[in-house]
């Protein structure tokens, strides 16, 4: 399990240098986008060497690239009204979207970045690490036994059984420990928890 160690600052940081701080870690721990990328730059490639092919044909006078005759002759007689032409650009527009939609949007990563409060020192701890903290946290909490812990995104999913002895109140005591250790790790974004315990039968 990773750690961190951070000392406490004397003042807190201005905000502009909060802000700047959590944009930097934003920076270095999003997700890169590789799948994506290389769909996209397949694809380029691919249309650009045949367009260049293409090109290179009709300037030398030779036959062009040899394809089928029959799909030679559906795509000179196509139209902009025809279904397949239609459900051609529809598939286009809909994998042009998911690109976008990838670059911008930001993924899920292994890691978790931390609050540090200084633009130039950006820390994470990877959600394996935060999971067994948490995990280890819960189980402290008395009765409390078998936890499992889920990270996903800026949620936190605790299951874990508890003594036939304990009450109600043990919930409360596995929520609050889990946000404890929460803050003690300081993320940089806040996580809501959620948990749900089940009783021993015996």
């Amino acid at each position: 399990m990773g750690a961190a160690v951070t000392a406490a600052p004397e003042r807190a940081a201005p905000p502009r240098d909060e802000r700047r701080a959590r944009r930097a870690a934003a920076r270095a721990f999003r997700p890169r986008r590789a799948l994506p990328a290389l769909l996209a730059g397949g694809v380029l490639l691919a249309a650009s060497g045949a367009a260049a092919a293409d090109l290179v044909s009709a300037l030398l006078g030779t036959a062009p690239l040899p394809l089928p005759r029959g799909l030679v002759q559906a795509a000179a007689g196509a139209r902009w009204g025809d279904l397949p032409v239609r459900a051609a650009c529809a598939g286009a527009l809909l994998i042009g979207l998911a690109l976008l939609g990838a670059a911008l949007l930001p993924g899920r990563g292994p890691w978790s970045a931390l609050r540090t409060g200084d633009p130039d020192l950006v820390a994470a701890v990877s959600r394996g690490a935060v999971r067994r903290s948490l995990a280890a946290a819960a189980s402290r909490v008395d009765g409390v036994h078998r936890v499992r812990v889920s990270v996903r995104g800026r949620r936190v999913r605790v299951r874990a059984r508890v003594r036939r002895h304990r009450g109600a109140e043990a919930e409360q005591e596995v929520r609050a420990a889990v946000r404890s250790r929460l803050e003690g790790m300081d993320p940089l974004r806040p996580m809501r928890v959620r948990t749900r315990l089940r009783r021993d039968r015996s």
